[in-house]
């Protein structure tokens, strides 16, 4: 690869290459570093058409940025980086049932939008107050909410694109181009059960989403572009459906005595079909609420939620809490807006703390924090991760979406030391295999990046992952996008 000598894209004011910039850039909230040549801020799809030739003819690497909130270094490259948060950030239509967005625009600022008009975006990450709709597309983001209404990728009607040739592209349920054409006659030619080769799970951001193009009679060729990190195309906007803000809402706080007992509770609460359960332990724990004496150091809290748009939903939260009374503590009920939020804003807050929470040296590392299996098998799986952790003596915080079975857990390691490494990477290789065999995924929404990337093989086998490799070439045949991330 040739350094660039941006002085030649002369029409571009916007892309710099100073020291300064390259090292605010080298980083995100992963662990990883990797310095780019230069970073653009990028006007519109022209600009970056500009770019892509430049970049193509020139074998670098194109990669994408939202907040640079990814945890497995997703926007980290050697090449030129595109930020869409200075300028790519706008609402450019907001309709009944959808919202037309560039990548830059922030989930917090849509949120607000959308509220002004009685709608929502369901898909609510723990950083929805400056992640970007760019990079929720790229790593199919979820969230709390995820149980009840799904991930981002339930949600895309309709991308338009720039591919790493500079060429224009598009998509939707009824159009799409020359490229994502040749990627769906590839897919048919294969004749094989897509669906048998991916997770037994409701969350999955791992590998190209293949099996959700086609689903029930319908062809929805515009998720390809869903979860792929950036690697296929630079998304330049994308529509998304939007539904009405639910009229009511109710939460309840659990508390068990350890989380084995609130995995074992999981499939029951999930029969109240709530649409968030939440799961905090040790560290992570929201102050004021672990318990005042000793005895419930340990406590466990669950959050779990209802919606509804009449008063049916108190008699169903009743009902619930009727239910749950004699096996679980009930620490506080929510029936109105303002309780709610309160509980969930202090619930954001918890990811911080974990993220931030240190122990001398040692820092939460991110290899295994989004592990995802089938609900039913929680329980177990809790207890073989529990044995792995204490076999390498790791303190850890744990907290996640449970009614999805997706576990956000990060054990304590000197991410400076080699050794850590090499423990982080004989750990992550023995909960990746336990994954694999239970058809789980190794990421329900936070992707794959550079740190797991290395894993997807082990995810998928060799026969889907030369699959991905041949989806990859028919996109991007230089291999310029996002290198490193998806496939190898």
């Amino acid at each position: 690869m040739v350094e660039p000598d941006i002085s030649k894209l002369t029409g571009i004011s916007n892309i710099f290459d100073d020291d300064w910039t390259r090292t605010i850039y080298s980083v995100d909230a992963s662990h990883c570093c990797v310095k780019p040549m230069a970073v653009n801020f990028p006007s519109d799809i022209y600009e970056i058409q500009e770019i892509c030739s430049y970049a193509y003819s020139r074998d670098i690497p194109i990669t994408c940025r939202g907040a640079g909130t990814g945890l497995l270094g997703q926007s980290l490259s050697n090449g030129i980086v595109l930020d869409f948060t200075k300028k790519m950030n706008k609402i450019l239509e907001i309709g009944n049932n959808y919202v037309i967005a560039q990548p830059g625009v922030v989930k917090g600022v849509l949120d607000k939008e959308l509220a002004k008009k009685g709608k929502f975006l369901p898909p609510d990450p723990a950083s929805s107050n400056y992640c970007t709709i760019g990079g929720m597309l790229s790593n199919n983001s979820s969230g709390p909410h995820g149980l009840g209404y799904g991930s981002i990728i339930n949600y895309i009607q309709n991308v338009e694109v720039v591919y790493g040739s500079g060429m224009l592209g598009y998509a939707d349920c009824n159009e799409y181009d020359e490229k994502v054409s040749k990627m769906l006659k590839f897919i048919s030619s294969l004749n094989v059960d897509l669906k048998s080769y991916y997770p037994n799970v409701n969350k999955n951001s791992s590998g190209y989403r293949l099996d959700a193009i086609f689903e029930k009679n319908k062809i929805n060729p515009q998720k390809i572009f869903i979860a792929s990190e950036g690697s296929l195309a630079v998304v330049t906007s994308s529509r998304l459906s939007i539904l009405d803000i639910p009229e009511k809402k109710c939460l309840v706080i659990l508390s068990f005595e350890n989380i084995l007992d609130a995995a074992m509770a999981v499939p029951s609460i999930l029969e109240h079909n709530p649409v968030a359960m939440e799961l905090l332990d040790r560290g992570s724990i929201l102050e004021g609420w672990s318990g005042g004496d000793s005895g419930e150091s340990n406590a466990c809290i669950m959050f779990v939620e209802f919606y509804g748009n009449d008063n049916s939903i108190y008699d169903k939260v009743s009902n619930f809490e009727h239910a749950m009374r004699d096996r679980v503590k009930i620490l506080e009920s929510g029936y109105d807006q303002k309780s709610v939020d309160r509980a969930w804003n202090e619930r954001r807050n918890s990811l911080n703390g974990a993220m931030k929470k240190g122990m001398g040296s040692r820092k939460p590392a991110g290899i295994i924090e989004d592990t995802v299996v089938h609900p039913d098998i929680l329980y177990y799986y809790l207890i073989f991760l529990l044995k792995a952790l204490a076999k390498y003596n790791l303190d850890y915080v744990v907290y996640g979406h449970a009614g999805n079975g997706n576990l956000h857990l990060r054990p304590f390691m000197d991410l400076s030391s080699s050794r850590s490494n090499s423990l982080m990477h004989v750990l992550a290789s023995e909960v990746f295999n336990y994954i694999t065999k239970v058809r789980g995924s190794i990421s329900g929404e936070h992707g794959d990046g550079i740190i797991r990337t290395k894993f997807v093989p082990l995810m998928y086998g060799g026969t889907m992952y030369d699959v991905f490799k041949q989806i990859k070439f028919i996109f991007d045949d230089k291999k310029i996008m996002n290198p490193g991330k998806k496939v190898l």
